[in-house]
């Protein structure tokens, strides 16, 4: 997979996904050159992609890529999902790696050194177990991995041993004369742009084969880098493309729009004659009403509302003749006459269940408190879903639906290397009935298997296609407006029963508070084919194929 950044010249300029997420690169430009600029538009590729990363943020400048994506973002803002001085960071930086979600690590108002130094060893230590691609972005580097004893030493250590654990890293500086030697020699991909101070020139001279290459450095105009290494099969000039979110890191310009008469206060300010006075009224009057009227409007039409106003559907934007043009570009063609060897035989659209669940439990270890957690489930086979920026499935409880809460809890405490029944006792305080009784369904349902430990015990191994979300890693919330339902729509088949069942099994303590269903426009499209049909789902919202939709 390539990711097309920029340019060169009227071209795209593609490059390695995987290069960046599990490499190491670095991004050097001086001031006003474009770095930050660029980073930004590489962590839209990597959104769009769904590839995960944590971008640690010095400035406060890339909270605005939650504009147009759905990142979790950890900082001191009052809207951030979550603070950064109270958050636990293991569960949420766990399930972010899993999920493959993005995350913005804002120290901009904080004690940045000890913050990164807490997040960098947390995530060494999940990749450690994970070995799940996970990209590491860390601005202003010569803040943290400094030419001193104070650089942070996991940074250090996760470019030298991060690869092996899937983790990737990317530093960008201003100053690559200031930055840890041992860690930019490690930087096997290199973009690199504008740059006048000699030390800096220095810096970065053994990237480059000549002198003289070097000095085109000087040169380069705002935007312009030098793309080296394996991000590209050759060294290339580039110049990053445009943005879809706005850039919060531009010098504000001063202003040369005069004050208008209304912006500038009276020292003696007049009292209105009363008649003047009921005039003003009445007009404040009719703007009221005309705006009461609007908000009526807006509901009878369609435009979203908030959610605690009416309805349960998300509002649909792709009409259906857009999606069915989409749609057809997904049929197979003849190379050489161009005819369609797959043909839409049917084609709707529908409103998928979603469920909206909310939970309470009792956590911690050395003293128990109410605990909250939240997510959101597809409403036939428990995937979770992250629809804050089109329709994405993760692994959720699907493998899980229909066992009881003994079942739910063996399956919670095996590990690959797997548990006698003894063991599994221990772990889970269940008596031996109830743990025989658990396996009996365990193995019936083909969730775990036998094997002979090098003692010549029976231990019992989980076959689960993946590893069961914990309750203190869900953080979601809905944010989206939605509108009356209208339209053809599924209910959903699993019930607040059923996941209570799961939920206790993975926590005693564990209460339902919310349970809703709520409804996302989903197009369906069966293709016949030469070897029957195939099914293809599109998201009403953004047009993109919903990978991994349950059918």
């Amino acid at each position: 997979m390539d990711l097309g950044v920029g340019r060169i010249g009227d071209r795209d300029l593609g490059i390695s996904a995987q290069e960046v997420v599990t490499g190491r690169t670095c991004v050097i430009a001086q001031s006003g050159a474009g770095k930050s600029w660029g980073i930004a538009v590489l962590c839209e590729h990597l959104c769009k992609s769904y590839i995960g990363f944590c971008l640690i943020d010095t400035e406060g400048e890339y909270f605005s890529l939650k504009d147009r994506f759905p990142i979790i973002w950890i900082g001191s803002d009052e809207d951030c999902d979550f603070d950064i001085e109270t958050v636990d960071l293991y569960p949420v930086m766990r399930d972010a790696i899993v999920s493959s979600r993005q995350v913005i690590f804002d120290v901009s108002e904080v004690d940045m050194r000890a913050k990164a130094t807490a997040l960098v060893n947390i995530l060494y230590e999940l990749e450690s177990e994970l070995r799940k691609p996970f990209l590491l972005i860390v601005e202003e580097a010569d803040k943290f991995i400094p030419q001193s004893r104070d650089s942070i030493k996991m940074i250090e250590e996760i470019s030298r041993r991060g690869r092996k654990r899937g983790l990737g890293l990317l530093v960008a500086t201003q100053r690559p004369s200031l930055v840890q030697k041992n860690v930019l020699s490690q930087c096997n991909n290199q973009i690199i742009g504008k740059l006048t101070i000699d030390n800096d020139l220095k810096a970065v001279a053994h990237f480059f084969n000549a002198r003289k290459e070097v000095e085109e450095l000087i040169t380069l105009e705002p935007g312009q880098f030098f793309v080296m290494g394996g991000l590209v099969r050759e060294k290339v000039m580039m110049k990053f493309g445009g943005r879809e979110t706005k850039h919060r890191g531009v010098t504000p310009q001063i202003s040369t729009v005069r004050p208008s008469p209304q912006m500038i206060p009276e020292e003696n300010p007049v009292e209105a004659p009363e008649g003047e006075k009921k005039g003003r009224k009445a007009e404040i009057d009719l703007l009221e009403r005309n705006e009461e009227e609007d908000d009526a409007t807006r509901i009878r039409s369609g435009t979203p509302i908030e959610e605690d106003d009416t309805g349960s559907a998300v509002p649909t934007l792709i009409e259906r003749d857009e999606a069915l043009r989409i749609a057809q570009g997904f049929c197979k063609r003849s190379f050489w006459s161009r005819r369609y060897l797959e043909r839409i035989t049917v084609f709707e659209r529908m409103y998928w269940p979603l469920i909206i669940v909310e939970v309470k439990y009792l956590g911690g270890i050395l003293k128990k408190t109410t605990r909250k957690s939240s997510f959101i489930l597809e409403g036939f086979h428990g995937e979770r879903v992250d629809p804050g920026d089109g329709l994405r499935i993760h692994p959720g409880f699907r493998e899980l639906i229909g066992l009881d809460e003994t079942a739910v809890s063996i399956l919670s405490v095996l590990s690959p290397a797997g548990l006698t029944d003894l063991e599994i006792e221990a772990e889970t305080v269940l008596g031996p009935a109830r743990v025989k009784k658990g396996i009996k369904l365990l193995l019936k349902q083909k969730l775990i298997t036998t094997m002979k430990s090098e003692e010549g015990a029976t231990v019992f191994v989980p076959l689960l296609a993946h590893p069961i979300p914990k309750l203190s890693g869900l953080h979601q919330t809905f944010r989206q407006k939605l509108i009356p339902l209208s339209g053809e729509s599924r209910n959903p088949v699993i019930t607040e029963d059923e996941l209570r069942k799961i939920l206790k099994g993975l926590e005693p303590s564990a209460e339902i508070t919310r349970f809703k269903t709520i409804f996302y426009p989903v197009y369906e499209a069966t293709i016949a084919t030469g070897a029957g049909n195939r099914r293809l789902f599109l998201d009403g919202i953004t047009g993109r194929e919903v990978i991994g939709f349950p059918e």
